[in-house]
């Protein structure tokens, strides 16, 4: 099943119309720059309510100072068909509805269709900044348990205070907020203590099948208040820390800077992997995550490949594409040159992507 059409008003470069979408694959093929990454795009939005690539909403619009909108029509076997919509007006913040009814937390929509989405940027999970790292491991477990965001923002809300008391000097302020970050920094540590163990066990053997070769993978969690197993340690750390958090003006220890690394025989795979290595053990994040995703929920997911298998040999292609999890729905793009066959179902659409209009 999975988004049966979605129709598009003044986003990206999308002709203002509504297409069919109803095969459990659809292969999106055109030349860069045409259209076909902006429908993925779409969909993610419609899904998890944000972009993969863009953080501003204007930038999304065609013109900004013209309403636009997505509409999405998601259909899972024995259930009722859902209503997805975004809408932007001028001067307004978007609105965000399933069934026709506003969703005003992302908690109530990440529970009606499970979206993965893989993209080149991805390598970034295994040789780029720790925040990415952070970034990755955070999305899995907000998805497995959307609850947490609220800890997450909780956290980043009382950080951010934190920071702004020590940019300004005001140390009277200091005991209390360490006070309010402690229990929030110890609930996610060991929340993401407990999230590796368990996202391991799916990694490590998946890799290793997609990779081929090699000693075993797998994640090594770093946190930044290890062996801190109560508040007052925490305090008691941040206590100390503080003339040196002050001197910085901003909080030098806690989960935020916590790390993450992908370890092959007990050496950081980020500091002698290939570039297509990397490339792979990306992908096995990615599908990892699915699968993690789809076992913890109980929900098959969408997925969305953009590009990821231009620079893939067939066989650890077909490696890849083999270790999917069950899925409603999964979208690739492909330039016009590209095998495309290979990755082809019996029930699957064609659509060629040309100046942001599609064609059978």
């Amino acid at each position: 099943m999975g988004f049966a059409r979605i129709s598009f008003l003044n986003f990206r470069n999308l002709a203002d119309r509504e297409i069919g979408l109803g095969a459990r694959q659809v292969l999106l093929v055109g030349e860069n720059g045409q259209g076909k990454t902006n429908l993925l795009e779409a969909v993610y939005l419609l899904s998890v309510a944000s972009s993969f690539r863009e953080d501003r909403d204007a930038a999304l619009l065609r013109d900004p100072a013209l309403p636009a909108g997505l509409h999405g029509r998601f259909e899972r076997a024995d259930e009722p068909a859902c209503g997805l919509s975004i809408r932007w007006e001028p001067g307004r913040r978007r609105e965000v509805r399933v069934n026709d009814k506003p969703v005003n937390d992302r908690r109530d929509l990440l529970s009606e269709v499970l979206c993965i989405c893989f993209v080149q940027q991805d390598a970034d999970f295994v040789v780029g900044p720790p925040e990415a790292r952070r970034r990755f491991f955070d999305q899995v477990l907000a998805l497995a348990h959307p609850a947490w965001l609220e800890v997450f923002r909780d956290y980043r809300r009382v950080l951010r205070a934190r920071n702004a008391a020590l940019k300004a000097g005001q140390e009277d302020l200091l005991d209390v907020l360490d006070q309010q970050i402690a229990p929030l920094g110890i609930a996610l540590r060991e929340r993401r203590e407990s999230l590796v163990a368990d996202f391991n066990a799916v990694f490590t053997p998946l890799v290793g099948g997609i990779m081929g070769g090699g000693g075993p993978v797998h994640i090594r969690y770093r946190p930044s208040w290890a062996g801190l197993d109560t508040e007052e340690a925490v305090a008691g750390r941040l206590a100390a820390e503080r003339s040196k958090d002050l001197a910085f003006g901003t909080t030098t220890s806690g989960p935020h800077r916590d790390r993450f690394s992908c370890l092959v025989d007990g050496r950081d795979f980020a500091h002698y992997a290939s570039t297509g290595q990397v490339r792979l053990c990306a992908l096995a994040l990615r599908v990892a995550q699915a699968r993690f995703l789809a076992g913890r929920t109980g929900r098959k997911p969408v997925l969305l490949l953009d590009d990821v298998l231009l620079e893939v040999d067939p066989g650890r292609k077909r490696a890849f594409v083999d270790r999917f999890p069950e899925y409603e729905q999964a979208f690739f793009t492909f330039l016009p040159e590209e095998n495309h066959l290979s990755t082809r179902s019996d029930d699957a659409l064609l659509l060629t992507v040309e100046n942001g209009e599609f064609g059978a």
